[in-house]
């Protein structure tokens, strides 16, 4: 499972929710999710990170 996916599930967000706590599109973020985009910038990655409550080196090994 993607790691993004993993730990949005454990914080119970949806999408949605970590979209508009992160300022990232709920597009970008299913699509990160199912492997359709793999590259996000680092602010991307930094917002992510931030909205879900981790460091952003957890979230490198999702790309």
């Amino acid at each position: 499972m993607n790691k993004i996916k993993l730990l949005r599930n454990k914080k119970n967000m949806t999408q949605q929710q970590l979209s508009r706590k992160s300022g990232v599109s709920q597009a970008y973020i299913n699509e990160l999710e199912n492997g359709k985009k793999s590259n996000p910038s680092f602010k991307v990655v930094a917002r992510l990170a931030r909205a879900l409550e981790v460091p952003v080196k957890d979230l490198f090994d999702s790309f």
